[in-house]
């Protein structure tokens, strides 16, 4: 798991599994739902969201991470694990697309990419 790259790694069916969203997820999970990912997050939040949305957003972050699954067993493994479980699981999983892939000292790009070199001419 690399938290760097917004990936989240919780319990769903019968085993620890890694998941992630990616700008296709974030699209396929608005398609499918019919609701945009900020009224997902929120209905989340609330409990105010369906079993089918549930299914898609934690199908969508196994499919981001190169899993071949289908829906139906993403079904399977949430009942297994329970929908509490899951839920908390697609919620962290949604604020990542918020929070965005996050830059740590302990990431070897963070630093490369926050030098910045003088741009004043020596001649001033």
């Amino acid at each position: 798991m690399n938290q760097h790259r917004g990936e989240i790694k919780g319990k769903l069916g019968d085993k620890e599994r890694i998941l992630k969203l990616s700008f296709e997820s974030i699209v396929n999970i608005e398609n499918r739902t019919g609701k945009s990912v900020i009224v997902l997050t929120t209905d989340m939040a609330q409990a105010k969201y369906s079993f089918k949305d549930l299914i898609i957003i934690l199908h969508e972050g196994l499919l981001a991470m190169g899993n071949k699954i289908v829906q139906e067993a993403v079904g399977d493994m949430v009942m297994k694990t329970g929908i509490v479980g899951a839920s908390e699981l697609a919620g962290n999983l949604l604020a990542t697309a918020f929070t965005g892939e996050t830059k740590e000292e302990t990431d070897p790009l963070a630093k490369a990419e926050n030098n910045q070199t003088t741009t004043q001419s020596k001649n001033t």
